[in-house]
């Protein structure tokens, strides 16, 4: 019996702790709220809420003066929550306490380059599939986009087809960029790569494999048709 109280003691002194703690979280001064997200505010009339952190993106909804929640940050925007429904809002146009607290956010894009980050130095391999043992260059961005459930054409000059062209100055990582390697640039489209931000792209060379490479190189520069952007924003 005396063991069986002392369970029962342990047990309730457990139990107390954690309504405690419970109690102690949700209280008005926490920084996340409900453990999903800093609490914020919208400030201005009609302010656009977007699908993804880009002045192109589609527009969910429009709001103003609304209390919202704040659950990342990626540049100068914010991700955020108004009720169920997700988007992401120019930072400017949101008043939060304490900014520093809110955790980087990557939107899908970046994943995706990071993902196929993971095979730089996988030798070229023309027709190949294999992201580890050799891929092409339109191998290599089909088979990573496959990855996230993406599904593009298997050839470089049939994938431009499959997303919406965007300017080379309004690329955005995940987006495909496009050269004419043939010799001389006419437009047709002989190699791809993803943009990975920054003036980079990651592609697979035809001598090197996989690897990082930069728009503004003189031969990159020379032989740039468009970009495409695959991902729907």
């Amino acid at each position: 019996m005396k063991n069986f109280r002392r369970c029962v003691f342990i047990a309730s002194f457990i139990f107390l702790s954690i309504v405690q703690i419970y109690a102690s979280d949700t209280s008005t001064n926490k920084i996340f709220p409900n453990y999903t997200g800093m609490a914020g505010k919208i400030i201005g009339k009609n302010v656009n809420i977007r699908r993804y952190p880009n002045i192109y993106a589609h527009v969910v909804m429009r709001v103003h003066n609304k209390e919202i929640r704040v659950v990342g940050q990626n540049e100068e925007w914010y991700k955020v929550m108004i009720g169920e429904q997700e988007g992401w809002i120019y930072k400017q146009y949101v008043k939060v306490a304490r900014a520093e607290h809110i955790p980087y956010s990557k939107i899908l894009g970046e994943e995706i380059v990071d993902y196929g980050k993971q095979f730089i130095g996988t030798p070229y391999r023309w027709g190949g599939n294999d992201l580890k043992r050799g891929v092409d260059c339109s191998g290599l961005t089909q088979e990573v986009y496959k990855t996230f459930d993406i599904d593009i054409s298997r050839v470089s000059y049939m994938q431009v087809k499959d997303g919406k062209r965007v300017a080379k100055s309004e690329l955005i990582p995940g987006d495909l960029v496009f050269f004419d390697t043939s010799g001389k640039n006419r437009g047709k489209i002989s190699h791809v790569g993803i943009y990975a931000g920054a003036d980079r792209f990651l592609h697979a060379d035809g001598t090197r494999g996989v690897m990082i490479s930069s728009l503004s190189s003189p031969y990159y520069t020379r032989n740039y048709v468009t970009g495409a952007r695959i991902i729907k924003t």
